[in-house]
């Protein structure tokens, strides 16, 4: 489901997109054939239960390591294969387990990925040209790379879930660290933020209107809503596939869009629905159950210069009442800020992958760290431009309530991070013996080739 009109709580970082970017350095590589001395004839390297796997699997990998800077010790491509292996064999446990992910689910993770590509590519038009593909043909073959993912992370969080560890491990954890090896935190910020959104006007919001009122009856005369939707939706993730939306639950949809579609019969068209992130014609194409599949077109009104200026100078206004001390940032977020997540809290950000209020440079927006490379501790910033979660134009002021420059971990300062690190090695150890044992009662079979590796697990050889 696209963030157009979902649900959207966790921003995603660049980790997720990595079965995406191996797709993409495979469509590259691919594109190489012929520049090269070598071509390499794909085969089966390995089978994990039921599961081959390809030559193919272990070069793309590799290909995206080189791409993202990733080297693993020893030999990487051996290190690569028992990875494979590894999730293989979580992925056979899995199956055994029943554990399912719908193929809503995986189109819905999908579609989240590629949304966040469409972001950083600028437009659903590079993504295709850089695979030389169309979208639903690029997330045909996302689709089942992103479900076994899926399926081997839920199993993995199965059997890890009761690992736990106490203060007098994670003391243990610390001194074992030798000094020349004690990892160092990076530079963290905490900020906060008065957030303002400019105004629409009527006449604006009534353009729109009556823009969708003109495609729907343009629809009912017997146009193809897919058609109208390509040329003019502003929702980028479905617009190449004529706004089709494909299978969703009621959950998944904001309520104003669910409350609409799912009365909808037949391939009638809805009047204009609005909704947090704009302005919709729907149409239902099928039903599955208690899932949906619709097409919709949306359009967002355009905020015009005069009510960004006005927005600029009422954050300018408030900045400098917090400057000249008739107003603190706290109380002014609390009064003034139309950001929901943040008001409350006196405009202090929380960071949506850990759930603290400290974040790493590079967890920030672009525009927001320019800003900040500007801004000592303390100082309130000029309004700046930026997005919301529905990519609606939002201005902030911002301050740096704390910094904490990058520095070697210790655990007076830094226990949450050291007791982060011992729970995950805690963690891997325990998944890892239960590898081991899994090795024993599963089918493995290795290419010669490939049977001298000094893999890290035993076992995998039989």
């Amino acid at each position: 489901m696209h963030r157009s009109i979902m649900k959207f709580h966790i921003k995603y970082s660049i980790l997720l997109g990595f079965i995406f970017l191996s797709v993409f350095v495979s469509n590259s590589a691919a594109q190489s054939v012929g520049q090269n001395d070598t071509i390499i004839i794909d085969r089966i390297l390995a089978v994990v239960g039921g599961h081959p796997i390809m030559q193919s699997d272990v070069e793309n990998t590799f290909l995206q390591n080189r791409y993202t800077g990733v080297q693993l010790s020893g030999d990487e491509k051996c290190s690569i294969l028992e990875d494979i292996m590894a999730s293989k064999l979580l992925l056979d446990q899995a199956e055994l387990d029943s554990i399912a992910k719908t193929d809503k689910e995986v189109e819905i993770e999908v579609n989240k990925r590629l949304d966040y590509f469409i972001e950083m590519a600028g437009s659903i038009e590079a993504i295709e040209e850089s695979f030389h593909k169309s979208m639903p043909e690029i997330k045909q073959d996302l689709f089942s790379n992103t479900k076994e993912q899926l399926l081997t992370e839920e199993m993995k969080r199965n059997l890890t879930i009761d690992v736990k560890v106490t203060p007098a491990e994670v003391q243990k954890f610390y001194k074992k660290i030798p000094k020349d090896e004690m990892p160092r935190i990076p530079e963290q910020l905490e900020i906060r933020q008065i957030v303002l959104k400019p105004d629409i006007s009527a006449e604006e919001r009534q353009r729109v209107i009556d823009q969708l009122n003109g495609y729907r009856e343009q629809i009912l005369a017997g146009k193809s809503m897919a058609t109208l939707a390509i040329l003019n939706s502003d929702d980028p993730g479905s617009r190449s596939q004529g706004g089709e939306l494909g299978y969703i639950r009621r959950a998944d949809l904001v309520p104003e869009f669910t409350a609409v579609a799912f009365r909808l019969r037949g391939d009638e068209t809805s009047r204009v629905v609005k909704t947090e992130y704009g302005y919709h014609l729907i149409q239902v194409i099928d039903r599955k159950g208690q899932t949906i599949n619709t097409r919709h077109i949306l359009l967002r009104p355009k905020v015009s210069a005069e009510a960004k200026q006005e927005t600029r100078d009422k954050l300018d206004s408030i900045a400098r009442a917090i400057r000249t001390g008739e107003s603190e940032f706290e109380k002014a977020a609390l009064r003034y800020s139309t950001d929901e997540q943040t008001f409350a809290n006196g405009g202090l950000m929380i960071n949506m992958n850990n759930g603290s209020t400290k974040f790493e440079p590079r967890e920030l927006p672009p525009e927001m760290i320019a800003v900040i490379n500007k801004l000592k501790i303390g100082e309130i910033s000029d309004p700046f431009e930026s997005k919301d979660d529905n990519m609606s134009t939002v201005y902030k002021i911002i301050y740096i309530e704390s910094k904490l420059n990058a520095h070697q971990a210790d655990i007076k300062t830094d226990y949450q991070f050291m007791q982060q690190m011992a729970l995950q090695r805690k963690q891997s150890e325990a998944l890892n013996d239960w590898l081991t044992d899994k090795q024993k009662s599963t089918f493995i079979h290795i290419n010669k080739d490939y049977q001298g590796c000094e893999f890290r697990l035993p076992g995998w050889v039989k």
